[in-house]
């Protein structure tokens, strides 16, 4: 039976051995980022000195972990736009006006409702309320917010701060149905007349 694979960022069996010099090294497997296990060695005086020093190895390859900085689940929403919009200028492939735009619709329409809570409370409903709220205002309001809403915590999902993007997951935006303007039958014939003189 197979040795069940390590979990990403973790070591397996630490083993101890005498070098020819009398040193202790320590050895184990460890399991990076990018899935593959390597063999991490490290040495000291005594086997215990030896295995504390692997174990501050595996603590530092531990640092390379793909992160948004200091960006959590627990992070108030401000500092995911702020990080966003950092995003944004780092990428470089908006023009100018679409990011002021962005920028804009966060700024006035999204984070007046989100500024005091964490990402880990931003949930599939309260985005599916908020946007129906807006969308009764006008749905080009709720359309916008929808869009830069969307992007930031796809942002943080590509940085695997969280597990989902609640507004994939929101109901579809409807436009109120409005009546559609027709001719009276005065301007009717108003129209046929100038076509006939025309």
């Amino acid at each position: 039976m197979s040795r069940p694979r390590l979990t990403i960022g973790t070591y397996g069996e630490i083993t101890t051995r005498r070098r020819p010099s009398g040193r202790i090294e320590a050895r184990a497997r460890y399991r990076d980022w990018d899935g593959v296990a390597r063999l991490v060695q490290a040495s000291g005086d005594t086997a215990a000195a030896a295995t504390h020093a692997l174990k501050a190895k595996c603590v530092d390859r531990n640092l390379i972990a793909p992160s948004a900085g200091s960006l959590t689940a627990d992070s108030p929403f401000p500092d995911l736009v702020a990080y966003w919009l950092e995003d944004i200028e780092l990428e470089n492939r908006l023009a100018d006006a679409t990011r002021h735009l962005y920028e804009r619709d966060m700024r006035t329409l999204v984070l007046p409702t989100f500024k005091d809570l964490t990402l880990r409370e931003i949930g599939v409903a309260r985005c599916d309320q908020f946007l129906k709220r807006l969308a009764k205002d006008s749905y080009s309001k709720a359309k916008h917010a929808r869009v830069v809403l969307r992007l930031a915590l796809a942002l943080a999902v590509r940085h695997e701060v969280l597990l989902r993007n609640p507004v994939d997951h929101v109901a579809r935006l409807h436009r109120s149905v409005r009546m559609p303007d027709a001719f009276t039958p005065e301007e009717i014939t108003a129209i046929r007349a100038a076509i006939a003189y025309w």
